[in-house]
């Protein structure tokens, strides 16, 4: 016998042996006025006892046949008339086994010596007790279908729902990296342009370990924020080819950041609006700073500083909702709902700064919670 069934057929048992105690008490309670005989409480005690482990050997089948009934007569009325049939049928066998095994425990009765009317005449209404057990059985069956019904429906839901998550986070990592792909090949032809071929060939091989990186993670939809830095640091440094002195970039990570779970490419945009949108537009070199901290509370910050474009061009509302930010804040939504920040500050003179505030999650602690 497999393990849970073993375990339901324990729970079954001990359900029906507390019901068997609580009918005794209540015989014992109910004709406590009778006249003290040890033997007929005894008696009436293993009666109720006997009657609650049959009741115990019978449940799973009843359990089956009105999943049967079910199955096989989609009629209501068919289906109630069985039922009746059966509570009645059980009615009977129930006190017949039940006297049966009392003779054997106490041998003052045995079948041969009554007939059909005497031992019909010995059930009283307290014996019609099998027939409403019946239909308890039956309903307690069929709550538990229901309840099942209900915990697999929300468990199918919920699966669902997850799916359909992991299914939006990947549309909007793959809407993310063909964005910096272009920028980094166009990035890549300027310098061709300008005959810098040493430049766009060292961009090339730059690029190429990027993606080289990037699908080798290229399925999951976490990675640790080392290798998100990595991925950062990479494709600066593909800018930096093509900005060369212009672009200084500084990375700041708290130790225990590093192993830290972050969505994948999440820094990606951010670093990349910051040279876009401030170091592109700068004549004189410009910083893009990233920081990622270690907060109270189980959280932590990561941080993307650029200092702000000259010549009179500050990032406007068009720029702050490209598809760089967007992206960011959609798969922020959709990965951790309201427990996340996304904070941007674009048009300070002292810099523009995006700050991400997000749960602290380490791939051990996110294996043990799947």
């Amino acid at each position: 016998m497999s393990e849970p069934r073993r375990h339901n057929w324990l729970f079954i048992f001990g359900v029906w042996t507390a019901v068997g105690v609580l009918l005794s008490l209540q015989t014992y309670i109910s004709l406590s006025q009778m006249p003290d005989s040890p033997r007929a409480h005894v008696v009436l005690w293993v009666a109720q006892m006997y009657r609650a482990w049959l009741w115990a050997l019978l449940t799973p089948a009843v359990f089956l046949l009105r999943r049967e009934l079910v199955r096989r007569h989609p009629n209501h009325v068919v289906r109630f008339a069985l039922h009746m049939l059966t509570a009645l049928t059980l009615l009977a066998w129930c006190n017949i086994v039940r006297l049966w095994a009392l003779n054997i425990t106490f041998g003052w009765w045995r079948l041969e010596d009554y007939g059909i009317d005497a031992i019909w005449n010995m059930l009283s209404a307290r014996s019609f007790i099998d027939f409403y057990v019946y239909w308890i059985v039956v309903t307690a069956d069929y709550i538990r279908y229901l309840v099942n019904h209900k915990v697999q429906t929300d468990l199918r839901e919920e699966q669902l729902q997850t799916q359909l998550v992991q299914a939006e986070l990947a549309a909007l990592k793959q809407q993310v990296q063909p964005h910096f792909l272009f920028n980094s090949l166009n990035a890549i032809s300027s310098l061709m342009r300008e005959g810098e071929r040493d430049k766009a060939v060292e961009a090339i091989s730059l690029l190429s370990q990027l993606l080289r990186q990037l699908m080798a993670n290229g399925g999951k939809q976490e990675i640790e924020l080392w290798r998100e830095l990595d991925y950062a640091q990479c494709y600066l440094s593909v800018e930096k080819v093509r900005f060369e002195e212009k672009l200084v970039t500084s990375f700041e990570a708290d130790e225990e950041c590093l192993n830290a779970l972050v969505p994948t490419l999440i820094l990606q945009p951010l670093v990349e609006n910051a040279v876009k949108h401030g170091i592109a537009q700068r004549r004189n070199p410009g910083r893009v700073r990233v920081i990622a901290q270690r907060l109270d509370a189980g959280r932590m910050r990561l941080e993307v500083f650029n200092d702000p474009a000259e010549g009179g061009r500050k990032a406007d509302a068009r720029d702050s909702h490209g598809i760089g930010l967007q992206a960011t804040r959609a798969r922020l939504e959709r990965a951790f709902g309201p427990t996340h920040k996304l904070t941007y500050d674009l048009s300070n003179p002292a810099g523009c700064v995006v700050t991400i505030e997000l749960p602290f999650r380490t791939a051990g602690a996110a294996s043990q919670l799947n």
